[in-house]
């Protein structure tokens, strides 16, 4: 997404209900959901919808991009609705945030901008005050406030889970071996296929092109003029490619090589090839030291999530909550 899209989004999500004269409007407008005494009206979700849909436009077409939306529009009004909940457990709460919060937030979102004018004109084209901006971020404030409180305060991790997770999760942080790789194939024919029987009009002719390849012709145009797989208009060139990718025949040869390497003919039931090595990267495991932190952070993100959703629910029980 460009980088500008980005930041309209995040200019909407901030200003989204920041106006109070945004409340009058919503007589005229079709209510989508109610949280208790307040409503989501279907242009608050435009207002955000409007941009992505502009954006998906330009990679989904038809039932895609209609299911597309439908899912950013689900996210989107899910995401309103929670927001709505804390804010006004916040209130009730009597939260408050001081003034200088508010200006140390002003000043990280306005450097998101390029400049104070982009800045300007983004508030502009959306239609609201910087006063009213203020509003919004004390009301995102209040909201990481009982975060913060009530989730992230009472997540603990010790060095037990960060092992533990690092024990059962360590393929996760390995990297098998890997390959590219440059093919020549000639089938056999159909009857020796059938018969499974040597195709030695098939076996002479790979035999000669790996000899033209020892003595230093160019795989790549041998590739294209002679080979008979899919790769050959690529002269033969493949992606990366890990255990398993090929049969275990070819498997257990080519991953035995160094970059450079010619392999031997190999016989397959589809016909002959011969390999030479491009780029070879071998397989690691990343150490506990390596990754720790990476841990931490996953680990917190599961608790926070699971903690934030139990929260959520307690506070669902308490509300009034109605989608139309």
């Amino acid at each position: 997404m460009p980088k500008r899209l980005k930041l309209i989004i995040i200019l909407l999500t901030a200003i989204l209900e920041a106006s109070p004269a945004s409340y009058g409007r919503q007589l005229l407008d079709r209510v989508v959901a109610v949280v208790n005494d307040e409503a989501i009206t279907q242009s608050e979700l435009d207002i955000i919808l409007r941009p992505l849909y502009e954006e998906y436009r330009r990679h989904y077409e038809g039932s895609e991009l209609l299911k597309a939306v439908a899912e950013a529009r689900q996210r989107i009004l899910s995401q309103l609705i929670e927001d709505r909940l804390v804010y006004q457990e916040a209130k009730l709460r009597e939260v408050e945030v001081e003034p200088t919060r508010i200006d140390q937030d002003l000043e990280q979102f306005k450097a998101q901008f390029e400049n104070q004018e982009i800045y300007e004109q983004a508030l502009q084209e959306q239609g609201i005050s910087e006063t009213e901006l203020r509003e919004r971020l004390k009301r995102q404030a209040m909201i990481r406030y009982l975060h913060d409180s009530e989730i992230r305060s009472k997540i603990v991790i010790s060095p037990t889970d960060l092992q533990n997770y690092y024990q059962k999760n360590i393929a996760q942080f390995s990297e098998e071996p890997k390959l590219k790789i440059r093919s020549i194939t000639i089938k056999k024919s159909f009857d020796a296929r059938e018969k499974g029987i040597m195709d030695e009009k098939a076996v002479e002719k790979i035999k000669s092109l790996r000899a033209q390849i020892i003595k230093g012709e160019d795989f790549d145009a041998l590739a294209k003029a002679n080979s008979e797989d899919t790769r050959a208009q690529q002269g033969g060139l493949s992606d990366w490619i890990r255990r398993g990718d090929m049969i275990a025949a070819i498997d257990d040869v080519i991953f035995k090589l160094n970059p450079g390497d010619v392999s031997e003919m190999i016989e397959t039931p589809m016909g002959y090839h011969i390999f030479r090595i491009e780029e070879k990267q071998e397989g690691f495991k990343k150490t506990f030291d390596q990754v720790r932190d990476e841990i931490k952070m996953m680990i917190y993100q599961e608790q926070f999530r699971k903690r934030f959703d139990e929260w959520l629910t307690e506070l669902k029980k308490k509300a009034y909550i109605s989608i139309r």
